[in-house]
């Protein structure tokens, strides 16, 4: 989300030198972004060798506390305005990745799914994220495997390390991959589902077909400027009073479960979302690979 800043900073003045200073593993995250100059670790940084600098690291945390249930912002929009002073007029992520990592890409995505023996179009599910909350449980991985094979897909995951279910399912892994390569993965497929994880915004910002699950956060936020199908219970559609809240800690059924908004998603409402996806998009006789 924060490759969504740059553009309009540059637009301030052309002859900004912009650096990001972030950690080193995910520098491969935006090295291709044209509107930034220099990339730093961020431990790294002499703050006394720029004319401004800001802390964007915990600004999202404390707006989408204080402003619980009713979190409105997309947290580029508080990194920009409530940190930078900047309101942003593009949103665009503007990825840029080289001719020749498009291409292993493709032929990676190929390869692990021996689509040259048999062409479909290429599901990618991202399943789990860095909250344990909003990771999709084994009974809903399997309902969205049956569903997606079904609909004649071939189906992925992308994880750093090896899902026991998924394994037992046989879906084909993208693990162990570096950032760069996992971007340009993500980029070779035909459909994206994900969970609120790096996933989710990475197909969103490359304008993939997508739908986004998503729990305790809300995904008509967090989703604000991608295209994309939304599967949540949420307060909007008059379905669910409580969420989402952001506040799952404090939720009377997380005392029960580590899942409660994932848990109450079932098998028709993702089947449902995933109908929807492919009549927005509709799939090709085979994969465009």
């Amino acid at each position: 989300m924060h490759r969504m800043l740059f553009e309009d900073f540059k637009k301030i003045d052309p002859e900004f030198k912009i650096t990001f200073a972030c950690p080193a593993k995910y520098h491969y995250a935006v090295e291709d972004h044209p509107y930034i100059d220099c990339i730093k670790e961020a431990d790294k940084v002499n703050l006394e060798d720029y004319i401004a600098y800001y802390n964007t690291s915990t600004a999202c945390v404390k707006y989408e506390i204080k402003k619980a249930p009713l979190s409105g912002k997309h947290r580029s929009d508080i990194w920009s305005e409530d940190i930078c002073g900047v309101n942003l007029t593009s949103h665009e992520m503007h990825f840029n990745l080289e001719k020749n990592i498009i291409e292993k890409g493709k032929d990676e995505l190929t390869r692990v799914g021996h689509l040259k023996k048999e062409p479909r179009p290429s599901v990618i599910l991202c399943p789990v994220s860095s909250t344990p909350s909003k990771d999709f449980t084994d009974q809903q991985l399997e309902w969205i495997v049956k569903k997606l094979r079904h609909e004649g897909c071939h189906v992925y995951y992308a994880h750093n390390i090896p899902i026991n279910k998924l394994e037992e399912l046989n879906v084909s892994a993208i693990c162990g991959y570096k950032i760069k390569e996992w971007m340009a993965i993500i980029n070779a497929a035909d459909y994206i589902i994900s969970v609120d994880t790096a996933g989710f915004h990475l197909a969103g910002g490359m304008k993939k077909p997508l739908m986004g699950v998503f729990s305790h956060t809300d995904g008509k936020v967090y989703g604000k400027y991608y295209n994309f199908i939304l599967v949540q219970k949420h307060r909007d559609d008059g379905n669910w009073d409580c969420g989402p809240c952001y506040n799952w800690i404090n939720c009377p059924i997380s005392k029960e479960t580590i899942k409660p908004c994932i848990t109450e998603l079932t098998q028709e409402m993702i089947n449902e979302g995933i109908k929807k996806m492919f009549i927005r998009w509709p799939k090709k006789k085979l994969s465009k690979l």
